[in-house]
């Protein structure tokens, strides 16, 4: 089925993945690899790799696990909000009590969304469906936000606030 201009997919979302567990980057890369609108934007295993990085590759989501050696997600989180001011981070954390207050701490300080990782009541299916939900949910209300704020919409808004 062709596609046209008004229908053609946007542009990939670009997505950053942070956690210091080799199997869950390896797992999550390959998921958002396998999205055609999805991109993986880059990899960290740390709060400071992720902040590092991320005003170089500029994502529009980041994947920012809570608990991290060296630097952990909480102590990231508004460092990389300023170094990718446009990103949404979304926050994944283990079913725990103190994960739990750990999150909402994290939604305090401008964390965008937090999902729970597989482990106790999460499954890994459950897991990666929830995930690909909320990064391209995420996703979209960047592009809302963007159409929202781009001059072109301000002009179109502007013209018919006018009145004739």
């Amino acid at each position: 089925m062709p596609t046209s201009a008004a229908s053609a997919p946007a542009e990939a979302l670009r997505v950053l993945i942070v956690d210091d567990s080799a199997v869950v980057r390896t797992l999550t890369s390959r998921w958002i690899e396998e999205e055609p609108d999805l991109e993986l934007a880059g990899i960290g295993r740390n709060g400071r790799e992720a902040v590092e990085r991320a005003g170089r590759v500029r994502p529009d989501v980041i994947l920012l696990d809570v608990e991290m050696p060296d630097m952990d997600g909480i102590t990231a989180l508004p460092l990389l909000l300023k170094a990718a001011p446009n990103a949404m981070v979304l926050m994944a954390s283990a079913l725990t009590r103190r994960n739990a207050e750990m999150s909402i701490r994290a939604l305090a300080l401008g964390a965008s969304d937090v999902i729970a990782k597989p482990g106790q009541g999460v499954d890994q299916a459950t897991y990666r469906v929830e995930l690909l939900a909320k990064v391209r949910a995420l996703g979209e209300h960047l592009r809302r936000r963007a159409r929202a704020g781009s001059p072109a919409t301000r002009v179109r808004a502007a013209v018919m606030a006018v009145p004739t």
